[in-house]
C-alpha cells in the first residue's frame, strides 16, 4: 500500500517501496561528448567562422537485477541514485508522485545490508517530475496567453472609448503579450526555487519510509 507524506505548503505526495535480493549488478561508464553552437563574426567585411567548443563528460551507468519476495526478477537503473551493492545484498528502492498523478518514478535506494542509501537531488531532473515540483505543463504557453489575453481585453476596451478603433486592440495584445515575459519568467524562477527547496525533505521523508517498510539485510557470503 502506497503510503502518503504532506510536505510544506500542503503538497501531498504518495510513496510505495520495492524491494529484493540482488542477483545481478553491473556498472559502467560512458564519456558524452558535446559541441557548442559554431558562431560567425564579420571583422572588417570578412566572415570568421568559430567552431563551437567541444566538452566531453563521463557518465556512470548502474543497472541492477533484483528478485523479490514472490520470486518476480525486474531491472532497475540506479545512475541517479547510485548505491553500491552486489548480489546478496538486501535493496529497496522507493518511487512515487504527487497525489492525483498514477505513474510515480523511482528516485532513491536504500542497501539494506551496507546501510547505504542514496537520492536523486534536482528537480530538473525527469525523475522528480512527477511530483511536481518543476514547473507545471505548458507554464509558459499558459503565462503568455494569459498576458495576451488580458492586453487584448484592455486594447478592446480603449477602441470601444476610440469609436472601434481596432488599432488599440492590437496594439493591446502585443503589448500584453511582451509584458507577460518578464512576470513569467520571474514566476518561473520563484517555483523552481520553491520546488528545488522541497526535495531535501522529501528525500528525507522517503528514507524514513524506506527505513520503516524495508527488511533488515543479510551480509550475503563470498
Amino acid at each position: 500500500m502506497p503510503t502518503t507524506i504532506v510536505l510544506p505548503g500542503g503538497r501531498r505526495i504518495w510513496l510505495q517501496v520495492v524491494q529484493g535480493v540482488v542477483i545481478e549488478a553491473s556498472e559502467s561508464s560512458v564519456a558524452m561528448v558535446r559541441q557548442g553552437r559554431d558562431q560567425r563574426q564579420f571583422i572588417e567585411g570578412h566572415a570568421i567562422f568559430r567552431p563551437g567548443r567541444i566538452s566531453s563528460e563521463v557518465v556512470s551507468i548502474q543497472k541492477i537485477w533484483i528478485r523479490e519476495a514472490d520470486g518476480r526478477e525486474s531491472a532497475y537503473d540506479l545512475s541517479d541514485f547510485p548505491v553500491d551493492s552486489r548480489p546478496g545484498h538486501t535493496l529497496a528502492l522507493i518511487y512515487g508522485a504527487a497525489k492525483g498523478v498514477e505513474k510515480g518514478e523511482f528516485f532513491g535506494a536504500l542497501n539494506s545490508t551496507t546501510g547505504k542509501f542514496s537520492f536523486d537531488e534536482s528537480i530538473h531532473s525527469d525523475r522528480l517530475s512527477p511530483f511536481g515540483l518543476y514547473l507545471p505543463p505548458k507554464f509558459y504557453l499558459k503565462r503568455m496567453a494569459w498576458g495576451a489575453g488580458i492586453g487584448a481585453l484592455v486594447g478592446l476596451l480603449c477602441s470601444l472609448s476610440a469609436r472601434m478603433d481596432m488599432s488599440f486592440f492590437v496594439a493591446g495584445t502585443i503589448l500584453g503579450f511582451v509584458l507577460s515575459l518578464p512576470v513569467m519568467l520571474v514566476q518561473a524562477v520563484i517555483r523552481q526555487l520553491r520546488g528545488q527547496r522541497l526535495v531535501p525533505e522529501l528525500n528525507r521523508r522517503a528514507l524514513e519510509v524506506l527505513l520503516s517498510e524495508s527488511q533488515p539485510g543479510s551480509d550475503p557470503k563470498g
